[in-house]
């Protein structure tokens, strides 16, 4: 279900009209034919393992509150994927990180607000564990200790039971 909606042409501020266009039905403005496509919304997701432990945040927003899931957050519309990934993490867990590597990108499969999911390796490079923004807490998981069933978001719970379950 789309969840978006435009009912005024930004450009001349007419109605718009759904309209069949390549291949979908499409706001379009019949006054001066600008149509609107939606773009996706993009997040990215941190990996961060450091002396066989990993790190989680623990989510205080909905959706998924009380939950954990790897520090993440949306890329702004200025903002390499990489620089987003540096930004959140330390946003969310004080920490300053180096990104090391892309591990996957992931599809909307749940009820995240992202559509595209960047998943990327990092590694502490400075700073001191807090929770910050939008995660209440913050810590590091043994594989033997990481909460599996108190996990969110189709990113983490896949490369977190992976790495879990030493398969990563």
């Amino acid at each position: 279900m789309n969840h978006r909606a435009a009912h005024y042409c930004p450009q001349c501020g007419s109605a718009l009209e759904q309209v069949e266009l390549h291949g979908r039905q499409r706001p379009v403005c019949p006054a001066c034919h600008y149509v609107v496509y939606y773009d996706p919304k993009v997040a990215v997701v941190v990996f961060i393992e450091q002396d066989d432990k990993v790190l989680l945040v623990q989510r205080d927003n909905e959706p998924g509150r009380g939950k954990w899931a790897m520090p993440a957050g949306f890329v702004e519309y200025d903002e390499a994927p990489i620089d987003a990934a540096v930004r959140e993490t330390l946003e969310e867990t004080g920490l300053n990180v180096a990104v090391t590597r892309l591990m996957d990108v992931f599809p909307k499969k749940d009820n995240g607000l992202a559509d595209i999911v960047i998943a990327y390796a990092a590694q502490v490079k400075g700073g001191q564990l807090c929770a910050g923004d939008d995660a209440c807490d913050a810590r590091w998981y043994t594989r033997q200790s990481v909460p599996l069933d108190q996990l969110i978001f189709y990113p983490s719970i896949t490369l977190i039971g992976a790495w879990a379950n030493n398969n990563l």
